[in-house]
């Protein structure tokens, strides 16, 4: 796969488009967002001149189609869909910026088996194309919602009847007040990684950008955490919501304002989202995901860190949560993916690892380098070459790789 997949939500009307839309996406570190929403009587010359400006930054977009979303048909009549959506390969499937259309959001129990159908059809009609449909996220109260008494099950027939690519859902619990969130937050990633590997998938995670309803304005630092946690748990696809937007009901802080500038909250998120692609894109997108464990407090189902025969022992001196987890790579080689969990406080992570491996550090140059210490001048190094220290910021994610030593 390489390179992690950005993306940004859709609901941007077509009248509100601007002129550096697609420069503006581009520069913000997004790789497939959605279009603008095409209606009936939309200007087909405009879209097409924004798919150009997109396919001219080498940019890939899923197509928001609204006369051929899911939402649309109460009652599918597959002929009827078949010729419309047939209508929309001819005018966009074939624009080198298209690699999808959009299927749907959120489709309550009722609508399930349509949206499953609309997104069969689309891979069946343009196999060579992504149907992209986003689930609801698991509570304790949805069962009823989406028709399924757990979630593992709703995703697999999600799956099964849709004939899916990727698994998408999106969950924004982690933005209620201090962590009274984090338990469904972290239990919608571990549902949704335990799906994904069930059915050979990936998986996309859609978070929160933009303050709303009781959901926070995310600061810097919860940024970074929800990229970091979204990455060390597995996901290949991370999306926003939202990028652009206006001010209504409580909506606010957008990274790009009503007026189309670009927002303190835009250099955050541009800056965290080139970082985490500029220096894991190249290698955690290949990674097999194996296991994770919180050194603390576990959230959502996953379980406290625990030794293995290589990692020793993780933690540090002002008992923060750590995110340990736990990849492989084809060859069986092991990386370690230690995040930072509090948002407020630095930490120097303390790792012990076996005499069995060397532990290499991921770069910001694409590069591995030895880690047997800080660089801290004052702060003490690891007392052999295999124990790690390093100091991690707010929501930091850093990536160590273990190399036998009798491969060196």
């Amino acid at each position: 796969m390489g390179k992690f997949i950005f993306r940004a939500w859709r609901g941007i009307e077509m009248d509100r488009t601007w002129d550096t839309m697609a420069q503006d996406f581009y520069d913000l570190g997004l790789t497939l967002p959605f279009t603008p929403i095409f209606k009936e009587g939309s200007d087909y010359a405009k879209m097409i001149k924004l798919l150009d400006d997109f396919a001219a930054l080498g940019m890939k977009v899923i197509m928001c189609d609204d006369r051929v979303t899911a939402r649309r048909e109460p009652v599918l009549d597959e002929e009827d869909y078949r010729a419309r959506f047939a209508r929309s390969l001819e005018e966009f499937g074939n624009h080198p910026a298209v690699a999808g259309f959009d299927v749907g959001d959120e489709p309550d129990a009722p609508e399930a088996s349509t949206f499953f159908a609309v997104a069969r059809i689309q891979r069946e009609m343009a196999p060579h194309l992504m149907p992209y449909l986003n689930l609801l996220p698991w509570f304790d109260w949805i069962g009823e919602r989406i028709g399924s008494p757990d979630y593992g099950s709703y995703l697999d027939r999600a799956v099964r009847e849709g004939n899916l690519v990727i698994l998408s859902y999106d969950c924004y619990s982690q933005m209620w007040e201090g962590d009274s969130g984090w338990d469904v937050y972290f239990n919608n990633l571990r549902e949704l990684g335990l799906a994904a590997r069930r059915n050979s998938l990936p998986f996309c995670n859609i978070v929160l950008t933009t303050g709303h309803y009781d959901y926070a304005c995310p600061t810097r630092e919860d940024m970074r955490w929800q990229l970091s946690t979204s990455a060390a748990l597995g996901a290949k696809m991370i999306s926003y919501f939202q990028v652009a937007g206006w001010e209504r009901e409580n909506y606010r802080n957008f990274p790009i304002n009503a007026f189309n500038e670009r927002t303190v909250e835009y250099e955050w998120l541009a800056c965290e989202t080139r970082l985490l692609q500029k220096r894991m894109g190249d290698v955690m997108p290949d990674l097999k995901f194996y296991k994770a464990g919180f050194t603390t407090h576990p959230y959502g189902g996953f379980e406290t860190f625990k030794p293995d025969d290589t990692l020793l022992s993780a933690s540090n001196a002002k008992d923060i949560n750590m995110l340990i987890s736990t990849f492989v790579d084809e060859d069986g080689i092991r990386y370690r993916a230690v995040v930072n969990l509090d948002r407020t406080r630095n930490v120097e992570a303390r790792l012990h690892f076996a005499p069995s491996v060397a532990v290499e550090r991921r770069t910001f140059y694409d590069t591995w380098e030895g880690s047997a210490g800080n660089t801290d001048i004052i702060g003490i190094l690891g007392d052999d070459g295999s124990s790690v220290r390093m100091w991690m910021a707010a929501g930091q994610l850093e990536l160590l790789r273990e190399i036998p030593v009798e491969n060196i």
